[in-house]
């Protein structure tokens, strides 16, 4: 081909792709016409196309922003309706809407700059003054903002949201009254204005004026049924006053306003939470069609299989996603939760961790639900640092809060548990469980008028419940008041019945008055009442234990032990039953034909390993619980009494710690398992770990002189003589014939010759 030739058919190509390279302007016409036509996706399209080419077209952004917002695309509304505020400083629009994006953000100086640009054109202009002073008021002038407030209501006398935000302001200056009229103010000045009602609303539910928040709620959406927040708020009081049902429509409205992918999501998860799983699954399933929306919608659809026991399908449909999208946080942390649920805790934690990686600014969730895997492991230290680190992003994460709360009055480090529990309360001043492990720490503590003051707030807000009324029958009983504990106790299984709290402090009552019938009629009623209740159970067991009605007793923890394997008190209570009648070879003779019927029963082994020991057989004992970990891995007596063996007889440490990790993994608070681990670790010289296990042994048992003891010599191997000694000392008073009395008389003679 000649040179020249080729030469035209590239100037050709130019001059037609010149031709067909649309202006700004035609794509900005294009785009407006395709919103007329109410095609928004095409028509943002267009107009990204538009700043594409030139990026100073500041309407354009404008146009754009506003677009987003209908969308309910709030982060790229803001990023739009800011960059327009930036290049159209002249234009009121692009600044009050720049200026309240930049507010909502807390870039309170930008939006204060935004408010005075309107301003010096029209001194004024009431939006501008009430842009203003909201930013001066976010940078805690509140002289300046009450008199940029005051201007703008001056400016427009009739304006509904001016007495609103002066109204905000006053309620946060502590000035309740005169917020209260302000609202009033802003419903007067425009009746038919939602957002004003919306205000009253919430100035109404900081004084847990609940009636009175609906009612004004109800009237926003009267007013103005497509109102979101009115119906967001709604939706908040309704679940929190525990009326969920009647959350639907306000839901539903939502989802008609915003008919966006949120909406839907929460719509759906209400659903959940109401068990109506045939209700959300279309909405899911909806969703799961979208690329944006597939993976999130498709977990949630199985926790839906894996709930109504599709259990291979729910882990087949996760490790689907994940094949295709290995870091899909929303699956990855699904995964986590079933393992954990299937106790499979070394997976679970390996997806948990997965899914804190994948996205480092959400990691609180699966962290929160290793440090519950921790605690159920009896990894403690583990579940404390998890919590801690789940606290440093994010200081007023309430579960974090609580769940340290709790570790730290389980080791009886009340003062940091308080400090925390208060601090839970302050985020969330209606949490009713932060209120609850606040009481039970402060009873704990002997603080029984700070319990009384907190009991009395949660009566006066809260709907009545059993929780409620088990920790005021706790507190009048701690006062010597046990006519007034029995009515408390009677209500609370009123509102909750067979509520073992409630149940056990009537029994006790019974006792204390010496009206045993009383107390057997009652727990046999709710042993009719519900054949299947294990607590109830074992408060039958103490019940006629304590009566030395030993035949029922036996019954009553044979029934225990056969619906809570893992209860190790059952076992001891029904191998003392057996001791206190002198009955060993006659139980054992009755539990080996039990294993003989069931051979995979372990609870039948258990209790014949229980009384190998009794009977002084250590070694049968042994082979007994290593034939139970053979049925069952996981069987939690077996695996702390055989840790413990290995410990006390030169067996392997590292495999004894294994054991009784996995046995304090199925009974996290049992006071043995504790004392085991911290046995072990005692052995390995790790004291320091060692000390804090038996510390939560005696929590729960601190009548045990055993554990006394063993804390004693742990203190003593870190060198803590001192600390040691009040410890043997305690052993010994508590019982001077206890198995380890001897042990403990000589140890305690060695630091006190020394």
């Amino acid at each position: 081909m000649p040179r020249n030739w080729r030469y035209v058919l590239v100037a050709g190509t130019i001059v037609l792709a010149a031709a067909c390279k649309k202006s700004p302007a035609e794509h900005v016409k294009r785009g407006d016409d395709l919103v007329a036509q109410k095609k928004v996706a095409e028509a943002m399209v267009e107009y990204r196309t538009a700043l594409a080419q030139d990026e100073q077209l500041g309407e354009v952004r404008l146009k754009l922003a506003d677009l987003y917002a209908e969308q309910g695309d709030s982060q790229n509304a803001y990023r739009e309706y800011v960059r327009a505020s930036d290049v159209l400083p002249d234009n009121r629009d692009a600044q009050l809407k720049g200026g309240a994006m930049l507010l909502l953000a807390n870039r309170f100086a930008e939006a204060k700059t935004r408010a005075e640009n309107v301003l010096k054109k029209n001194p004024h202009d009431s939006a501008a003054l009430m842009l203003k002073g909201n930013a001066l008021a976010g940078l805690k002038d509140v002289n300046g903002a009450f008199r940029s407030l005051n201007d703008a209501i001056e400016s427009d006398p009739g304006s509904s949201t001016a007495y609103a935000n002066l109204g905000a302001l006053q309620l946060a200056r502590g000035d309740q009254r005169l917020a209260e009229a302000s609202f009033k103010k802003a419903i007067n000045a425009d009746p038919n204005a939602a957002s004003a009602r919306v205000a009253l609303a919430h100035y109404y539910n900081t004084q847990h004026r609940d009636a009175e928040a609906e009612e004004s709620l109800r009237e926003a959406i009267r007013v103005d049924a497509k109102n979101v927040q009115a119906n967001s708020n709604l939706v908040e009081l309704l679940i929190r006053t525990k009326r969920p049902a009647e959350a639907e429509q306000p839901l539903k409205a939502i989802v008609a306003v915003m008919n966006n992918a949120d909406a839907q999501f929460a719509l759906a998860e209400y659903y959940l939470r109401m068990k109506r799983n045939s209700d959300a699954v279309p909405i899911l399933r909806t969703l799961a069609e979208s690329p944006a929306t597939a993976a999130l919608a498709r977990a949630r659809l199985a926790s839906i299989d894996y709930k109504e026991g599709r259990t291979p399908a729910a882990h087949a449909a996760i490790d689907d996603i994940l094949k295709t999208d290995p870091n899909n946080r929303a699956a990855l942390l699904l995964k986590g939760q079933l393992l954990s649920s299937e106790r499979k805790f070394e997976e679970a934690l390996q997806y948990l961790k997965r899914a804190a990686t994948a996205d480092p600014g959400r990691d609180a969730e699966p962290n929160l639900v290793a440090a519950r895997i921790y605690i159920a492991k009896g990894q403690l230290e583990d579940a404390l640092d998890t919590y801690k680190k789940v606290l440093t992003r994010n200081p007023s994460s309430i579960p974090a809060q609580l769940g340290l709360a709790q570790l730290y009055a389980a080791r009886g480090e009340f003062k940091s548990a308080l400090e925390l529990a208060r601090g839970a309360v302050t985020n969330d001043p209606r949490n009713a469980e932060a209120r609850l492990i606040l009481i039970r720490t402060l009873q704990a503590t002997g603080d029984s008028g700070a319990a009384e003051r907190e009991l009395k707030y949660l009566q006066d807000r809260m709907p009545p419940s059993a929780e409620l009324e088990v920790q005021l029958g706790a507190l009048l009983l701690s006062r010597n008041n046990p006519a007034a504990a029995k009515i408390a106790f009677s209500k609370a299984l009123e509102l909750g019945p067979g509520s073992p709290e409630a149940l056990a402090g009537l029994i006790g009552l019974d006792f204390s008055t010496n009206n045993r019938e009383a107390a057997v009629k009652r727990i046999e009623a709710r042993l009719h009442e519900a054949p299947n209740d294990k607590h109830a159970w074992y408060l039958a067991a103490h019940t006629y234990y304590s009566m030395k009605d030993f035949g029922n007793a036996e019954r009553a923890l044979r029934k225990t032990i056969e619906l809570d394997p893992s209860n190790l008190s059952a076992f001891a209570m029904l191998g003392g039953v057996y001791g206190f009648q002198g009955r060993l070879d006659d139980a054992k003779q009755q539990f080996d034909a039990w294993a003989a019927q069931q051979p995979r029963s372990i609870a039948a082994h258990t209790m014949v390993a229980l009384l190998l020991e009794k009977q002084n057989k250590p070694l049968e004992a042994k082979k007994a619980y290593e034939k139970i970990l053979e049925i069952d891995p996981h069987a939690a007596i077996a695996a702390n009494n055989l840790a413990f063996h290995y410990a006390s007889n030169g067996g392997n440490l590292d495999v004894a710690l294994q054991l009784a990790q996995t046995a304090k993994s199925q009974v996290p608070s049992e006071p043995e398992f504790n004392d085991t681990l911290g046995y072990i670790y005692y052995k390995q010289n790790i004291a320091d770990v060692a000390i804090q296990h038996f510390q939560q042994a005696i929590a729960g048992d601190p009548k045990n002189p055993s554990f006394h003891y063993h804390l004693g010599l742990a203190y003593a191997q870190q060198g803590e003589d001192t600390q040691a000694i009040a410890a043997f000392r305690r052993a010994l008073a508590l019982n001077p014939n206890f198995a380890e009395a001897a042990d403990a008389k000589r140890a305690l003679g060695e630091l006190v010759i020394q």
